[in-house]
């Protein structure tokens, strides 16, 4: 039988952390809360569920009868989801976690509130801490960490025996070569090559590729 979720969150990640998780997650998902400031009125009927502000939500959807998800992105290094994590947790709910059945997954352990989409590979001995996102079609090494609150985006390559510090957040085709560590709150670009470690929030911004105009006469 599914478990009855609350969804913390009601913009377009929470919509598709939702579909994950009553799709083939084990959850019936009833529902969504975020804060006031967040909420139109036709959230509800955007998303197709109820939705109630968070002051509302331990009233309408007590912790002891429903597990919660915080389906927010990585705003402030992911602060933002931190902090609601945190907060969900001491009201008293159970955060559930987000593996999907068609990622290859030998990791020791994930943490809480994770989500972790189609076509990653979590070789053994990988460690997963709690709150961590990991978008689709990701490569984690063998023995590597990924410490709590990281988002990682996809393609992304982590190497064997390296560690992503807390909060940083992994942007699409970075690659980090084997026994890297990277210190937390750390940005890391899309198409990065980190070679080796680097200290706390640290940011690596790759230029981008600049087009070129063909004349009309060549093309």
């Amino acid at each position: 039988m599914a478990e009855p979720l609350l969804v913390f969150g009601t913009g377009t990640l929470a919509e598709v952390a939702a579909y994950y998780l009553a799709h083939d997650g084990g959850f019936e998902v009833v529902g969504h809360t975020d804060l006031p400031e967040f909420l139109a009125a036709d959230t509800a009927a955007r998303l197709g569920r109820p939705v109630v502000p968070w002051s509302e939500a331990v009233m309408r959807f007590p912790p002891e009868r429903y597990v919660a998800f915080v389906a927010i992105g990585y705003r402030k290094t992911n602060a933002v989801r931190r902090q609601r994590f945190d907060e969900v947790a001491a009201a008293g709910y159970r955060l559930a976690t987000y593996v999907s059945p068609r990622a290859v997954n030998h990791a020791e352990a994930v943490g809480a509130n994770c989500f972790i989409l189609e076509q990653n590979v979590l070789q053994p001995f990988t460690r997963i801490g709690d709150n961590v996102t990991m978008w689709s079609g990701n490569h984690l090494g063998h023995h590597s960490v990924i410490e709590d609150n990281c988002f990682i985006t996809s393609q992304v390559v982590i190497s064997g025996k390296c560690r992503i510090g807390a909060n940083s957040f992994l942007g699409v085709n970075a690659c980090l070569r084997d026994g890297v560590t990277i210190g937390e709150k750390s940005v890391v670009g899309a198409g990065s090559i980190v070679m080796k470690d680097c200290p706390a929030r640290s940011v690596f911004a790759p230029s981008p590729t600049e087009p070129r105009v063909i004349p009309r006469d060549v093309i």
